[in-house]
């Protein structure tokens, strides 16, 4: 058998090489087909990354392993062409001893994948190659996504062949190589502080520490956090898994008088940096920092910075109390909403000394009645038995937190949803639990999330030792917008018809006044962010894309124009880049222009992300040009032009994910640092289609420009324009008021020419 493996190892090897065993190019016989390269997100284990697979080489050692932590894995076949793929041959690592779980997809474009194979099993009973058929289907690209196998999470293959038809591809003579990401677990970076691998804009965090001797515990706020602000005593990165820690002992300082317990927990901040809006506003009314339910009044919806939400975490609780009062033994709080004075949840973890797994359930206290408590795995109580299906320490688990508007007739009714997911996908959900008594939905209550190691033990003899710490590996939050966007002052407008447009100027924004509605400047518009709300920076004669170290993207919305045949909407914006630019930035910097479709929620801050998309952003007709930055390469750089399909990805230019690819061209160019760039995206409407035009000057030499006709295309009213930089593209920085930390544009023009 040993044999037969190595002598169709040595088949792959030769058709890798170039040189395929066969040459038919009908698919009456079908063939080993060469892989042009085996790539993957880079979070591979030492030495054995995706090029492993297509090496030839049948030996163990000589494999692809990428551990499935919180989420799958994927390694992705490039065929070097379009070809018929009819199967996969896969040689699995400790094939004979255990059944992998997977699926295939296939695409002819990189962009749009279909599903060729199921998400299921291997056969677990052999190490040579296994086949799994594809049903002929056209495909460049194939991509293998893993989620692990019946003994653990990680996902290993010796070898992978592609089985099918087509023309012949010759490999490159050097394999393609994935760049390794970080060492920790979830690609986080053991070597930085926290703030480098979590977006920490959005947060403050208050430790037991008590430096400055005030008798309060101590608080660090978003901007120091998240430039790398850490505490070796309690808020660190751990060695091991880059995750970031809080360690809370019983012996710090408290936040209050009024506060019995000590923590180390970080405190949602919308305003995410900007100190010129208050944390909170005395008397407890909402403000741009905080957010409410949906069931609120719509003035306090209006004034906040959100409404209902979402906390979604994965972490590990490392350890909790062992001594002091019953009552206290072993419990922390990993996750709340905090209202005004009153806690809508309090989400607890507790392991008891004499047990082996831990419990975990939540508390509600309503700002009118009396607090309840639900449990959700195991039980709350003092002497409980321990848990067969709980929860031990340093097990990786993940909680969401949510609160939804739920419509009753005339009513809207607050609905809290708890959600607690295992490290092997299982889920345990509460049932939703209806808050309309409890008095949070009045004019003067508001809400924030807090998440970290909040101890609930006071009572321990000895609390250097007998300590808290609770290790998070993802944390984020996310808000629906208000009403009138983010509760800004500006005059939102409203939605009108579309308008036959017109030759001349609809704005022309020079941002005079810094602020993001144009001020006085009576040609000035108003803008909106599409990512984070960290992404917009306003200052004279000048709006900032925030976007150093965090993809993200900002919008505007005007009327819309109904172009004629012959018309033509043109985009004109110049901007500087700052000191950092990126390497091997492909289509990073994105320019779109849309049809709103009428929707109101457009014209107001939207953030969106791959675990929040934005509905309102899905199926709008429209076309995005993208410019590359910095590749290693630089004749390849060139305008790619994209048309939006009806896609339900939520990110509007957060991904090329629900685009379609129409052409690419134009001389190459490159982006230097500190320096003033003049671009242009133009529509123009013809008889039997539309033309997509894009262009990049600098000091009025036009440096690379490219057309295409979408025949066919009925796009033909354009009110939004958007733009969005991707992550390490453009400055070092994602804190906003800082240097070096996006391009800053200083005009943006929007006219119709005919």
């Amino acid at each position: 058998m040993k044999t037969d493996r190595l002598k169709y190892a040595g088949m792959i090897f030769a058709c890798v090489a170039g040189t395929p065993a066969f040459a038919q190019s009908m698919c009456d016989v079908d063939r080993a087909l060469t892989i042009v390269s085996a790539t993957d997100e880079g979070l591979y284990e030492e030495t054995h990354g995706p090029e492993n697979t297509i090496d030839g080489d049948l030996d163990p050692d000589s494999r692809w392993s990428s551990e499935s932590q919180g989420g799958p894995r994927t390694l992705l076949l490039d065929l070097g062409a379009q070809q018929t793929l009819s199967a996969l041959d896969i040689a699995w690592y400790k094939g004979d001893s255990r059944k992998s779980t997977f699926s295939v997809e296939a695409s002819t474009d990189g962009e749009t994948y279909v599903e060729v194979i199921p998400q299921g099993q291997t056969g677990g009973a052999t190490l040579d190659f296994e086949r799994f058929e594809t049903g002929g289907v056209d495909a460049q690209y194939v991509r293998l996504i893993g989620v692990g196998n019946e003994s653990n999470n990680w996902n290993s293959i010796v070898e992978i062949a592609a089985i099918g038809c087509g023309e012949d591809v010759a490999a490159p003579a050097q394999p393609v190589l994935t760049e390794r990401r970080g060492q920790g677990m979830f690609g986080l970076d053991p070597n930085v502080p926290p703030g480098q691998n979590f977006d920490l804009t959005g947060w403050y965090i208050t430790t037991p520490a008590d430096d400055d001797g005030d008798g309060k515990a101590d608080s660090v706020y978003e901007n120091e956090l998240a430039g790398g602000w850490t505490d070796d005593r309690y808020f660190f990165t751990d060695p091991a898994t880059g995750g970031m820690v809080f360690r809370s002992t019983p012996a710090g300082a408290r936040t209050s008088v009024n506060t019995n317990y000590t923590r180390t927990e970080l405190r949602g901040m919308l305003r995410a940096g900007d100190y010129s809006i208050e944390t909170r506003i005395d008397g407890g009314y909402p403000n741009l920092n905080n957010w409410v339910f949906s069931s609120a009044p719509e003035a306090a919806q209006a004034a906040a910075g959100g409404v209902d939400g979402a906390l979604r975490a994965t972490l590990a609780v490392n350890q909790v109390t062992r001594q002091g009062r019953d009552y206290q033994v072993g419990r922390v709080i990993i996750g709340q909403i905090h209202a005004k004075d009153d806690e809508p949840i309090r989400l607890y973890y507790r392991k008891l000394p004499q047990n082996k797994y831990g419990s975990i359930y939540f508390a509600h206290e309503p700002a009118t009645g009396r607090e309840e408590w639900v449990e959700l795995i195991g039980t709350r109580a003092d002497w409980a038995p321990n848990p067969e299906d709980g929860i031990a320490l340093d097990e990786v688990f993940s909680y969401e937190i949510e609160v939804i508007g739920t419509p009753e007739g005339d009513e809207i009714i607050p609905m809290l949803h708890v959600k607690i997911i295992r490290d092997d996908g299982t889920e345990v959900v509460a049932e939703p639990f209806d808050m309309r008594d409890s008095g949070f939905s009045i004019e003067d209550e508001f809400m924030f999330f807090k998440a970290g190691a909040y101890s609930q033990n006071n009572s321990s003899p000895d609390p250097e030792r007998d300590f808290d710490r609770v290790t998070f590996f993802e944390l984020d939050y996310s808000h629906d917008a208000p009403p009138a966007g983010d509760g800004v002052e500006p005059v939102v407008p409203a939605v009108v018809e579309a308008v036959p447009a017109t030759a001349g100027v609809v704005f022309d924004d020079s941002f005079a006044d810094g602020v993001r509605d144009g001020g006085d400047d009576e040609l000035g518009t108003n803008w909106w962010t599409t990512t984070n709300s960290s992404a917009l920076e306003f200052g004279p004669n000048l709006l900032g894309l925030v976007s150093g170290g965090s993809g993200r993207g900002i919008r505007t919305t005007f009327d819309p124009q109904a172009l004629a045949v012959g018309q033509t909407v043109q985009a004109t914006f110049t901007f500087t880049t700052p000191d950092f630019v990126g390497e091997d930035r492909d289509s990073a910097l994105r320019i779109g222009l849309y049809d709103t479709l009428g929707r109101a929620e457009l014209n107001g801050d939207l953030s969106a992300s791959s675990n929040n998309p934005q509905p309102a952003y899905d199926g709008l007709p429209g076309y995005m040009i993208d410019f590359d930055i910095g590749l290693s390469d630089p004749t390849a750089a060139n305008i790619d032009i994209r048309r939006h399909t009806e896609d339900t990805q939520g990110r509007l230019l957060g991904t090329t994910k629900g685009y379609q690819h129409l052409a690419g061209g134009g001389d190459p160019y490159v982006f230097e640092p500190n320096q003033t760039y003049t671009g242009t995206i133009a529509l123009t409407v013809l008889e039997n289609g539309v033309e997509i035009a894009g262009s990049l000057a600098q000091d009025g030499v036009v440096l690379t420009e490219f057309a295409h006709v979408d025949e066919g295309s009925d796009v033909s009213t354009i009110g939004m324009l958007a733009f969005h930089v991707n992550s390490k593209t453009f400055g070092s920085s994602k804190d906003r008021d800082t240097p070096d930390n996006g391009i800053d544009f200083s005009n943006v023009r929007l006219e119709i020419i005919e």
